[in-house]
């Protein structure tokens, strides 16, 4: 008999490239980006209570990062266990294949690509809409340029550069990383000594120099047009829970790019888990520096309401500016970092910090796009390699090491991405009858179809984390075998927690009013983004059996295939 087929090829091609560092970098990059500067004002805006209320005076977002961080924390500890024990490129999608079942890993991987695929377009856009964000900071207008046309095509440009450069491979990848990472981080620094200066002086000053109003008028409006407190601390951390979860999503980048990995058995448990902890210091520090500044300024003596309430409740929440007759505050942290700096240091110092803002604000979007390029393509790259998908999606440049097909596939699935972002098929975008259908303005839009990402993240850690929990029954000689693990009831046990809390929450993005809305509780039957992913969901799956029938068609032993590990 003839040797049974199965890989693509006896061997990756790819090549360990990525240190330990460059790995912790992965994952604090493709978490910490654009989303993560205004999920205090997000939650303010979904749901206020007054700080006499706040549980040992912790303001409700700094809450929720602190308790999804610990349910975050769960989630990498199953991804620790299973990429020491399988270290290949592919993450998720190898150890659900493995251990839960090849389908399920195949769609949920399939809606994993296609969130940060999607993620990695929107990015390429907001690295254009961080200048209108944080321009005014510096004095910098970008707004003549902010059209659907202009930023497609910036979307577009910056894509193909940035996927130029990930086909060269892992090494060149991570030198432009690093570059695009240190710089911003450096400015954190600052960002955060700034807010140490803040006091009630500098932040009443810095608003009125840099708006023409006081703080106390952005107040007493946000009152007028209906701030008030819910009466519930904790439903306003369950509330702001959402938007913790979605600040954390890509806390397992590396594992990806498992296979590329230096020493990935031992250095890979360690840089998922210190990123883990790195982010999670992050947003509940800074979130806590921007809450005690917002708090000084424009407090109402009644309800202790403050400015940084009231820029909550009209910039994010029911209420509006215009209504109001005031100048913006735009519902950033750098913009309370910034009102600092224009009271303790004038106009110009204001005005100088301002363009290392803009610098911050683009530098930690645009990190973003290497993380998400590499998690992408390598998820084609094991399915390819798998033989579910065909195999050239899984060749390799021989000089660069690097998946050229699976890097264009990401890239053509990115411009979903763009267009939405952009909202090119919106009334300023292309003058097509079907384009200005509600299809289009309503599906494909930064509000559309698009926001389901989330959900699609979930399905994929929950797969992970059952994986997890099933690992020593399903593939018991591996896991003894494995380099880093605690006793099988430990693993179980927190594999099975790990699922439960990104089930809660998946549940609660799902139909609670302040997530999809979907369900009874609302009576909104025709969410879109939940029948979108029903839709993708059931197109994933007529792949996946089209795949194996393509497989078994070209010799390929998926049965084999699926119960062994990738090679090196």
């Amino acid at each position: 008999m003839g040797e049974k087929t199965l890989f693509a090829r006896k061997a990756t091609g790819l090549v360990r490239e990525v240190g330990f560092v460059t790995a912790v970098i992965l994952a604090i990059a493709n978490v910490v980006g654009l989303g993560w500067q205004k999920r205090v004002f997000q939650s303010i805006g979904a749901e206020s209570v007054m700080p006499s209320e706040f549980f040992l005076g912790i303001h409700p977002m700094i809450m929720a990062f602190f308790l999804v961080g610990l349910l975050m924390l769960l989630s990498i500890y199953t991804f620790m266990v299973l990429s020491a024990a399988m270290p290949r490129s592919g993450g998720g999608y190898v150890f659900m294949s493995r251990i839960l079942n090849p389908g399920f890993a195949f769609v949920a991987t399939m809606l994993e690509f296609l969130s940060v695929a999607v993620s990695y377009g929107l990015i390429a856009v907001a690295t254009f809409e961080a200048s209108l964000i944080f321009g005014s900071l510096a004095g910098v207008d970008t707004s003549s340029l902010a059209n659907p046309w202009f930023m497609t095509i910036f979307g577009i440009v910056v894509i193909a550069v940035f996927s130029g450069i990930g086909a060269l491979g892992t090494r060149m990848t991570g030198y432009l990383l690093h570059i695009i990472f240190w710089v911003p981080a450096a400015v954190l620094v600052l960002v955060y000594l700034v807010f140490l200066l803040a006091s009630p002086a500098n932040m009443e000053a810095g608003t009125q120099l840099f708006t023409g109003h006081a703080a106390s008028e952005y107040t007493q409006a946000a009152l007028a047009q209906g701030m008030a407190s819910s009466g519930s601390y904790w439903s306003a951390v369950f509330t702001a829970s959402f938007f913790a979860y979605w600040a954390y999503i890509g806390y397992a980048a590396a594992t990806f790019v498992a296979g590329e990995v230096k020493e990935a058995s031992r250095n890979l448990p360690r840089a998922i888990l210190i990123s883990g902890i790195v982010i999670m210091t992050i947003y509940m520090t800074i979130s806590f520096f921007l809450a005690r500044a917002g708090s000084m300024a424009g407090v109402d003596a009644a309800t202790g309401f403050s400015l940084l309430d009231a820029v909550g409740y009209l910039g994010q929440g029911a209420g509006s500016y215009a209504d109001a007759g005031l100048t913006p505050i735009g519902a950033w942290m750098p913009t309370f970092a910034g009102l600092v700096a224009y009271g303790q240091f004038g106009a110009q110092g204001g005005q100088f910090f301002g363009w290392l803002l803009l610098a911050f604000g683009m530098l930690w979007v645009a990190n973003d796009i290497p993380p998400f390029l590499l998690t992408c393509s390598r998820m084609m790259f094991a399915m390819g390699f798998d033989r579910i998908l065909p195999e050239w999606v899984a060749d390799i440049n021989e000089k660069w090491h690097s998946p050229v097909n699976a890097i264009i596939i990401t890239s053509v699935a990115a411009l979903l991405g763009v267009v939405a972002e952009a909202n090119l098929f919106g009334p300023d975008g292309l003058n097509l009858v079907f384009l200005h259908s509600p299809f289009g303005q309503e599906w494909i839009t930064p509000s559309g179809a698009v926001v389901a990402t989330d959900m699609w993240d979930a399905l994929f850690f929950i797969g992970v984390a059952v994986s997890c929990a099933l690992f020593p029954s399903r593939m018991p000689e591996v896991f003894e075998r494995a380099p880093w693990r605690q006793s099988a009831n430990t693993v179980r046990i927190l594999g099975w927690l790990a699922a439960a809390a990104n089930l809660l929450l998946a549940l609660g993005i799902t139909f609670l009013p302040n997530g999809w809305g979907f369900g009874p509780l609302t009576g909104n039957w025709i969410s879109v983004p939940f029948w979108f992913t029903v839709v993708l969901i059931l197109i994933a799956s007529g792949m996946y059996f089209w795949g194996r029938r393509r497989a078994q068609r070209v010799g390929a032993d998926l049965t084999t295939i699926f119960a062994e590990i990738p090679p090196e």
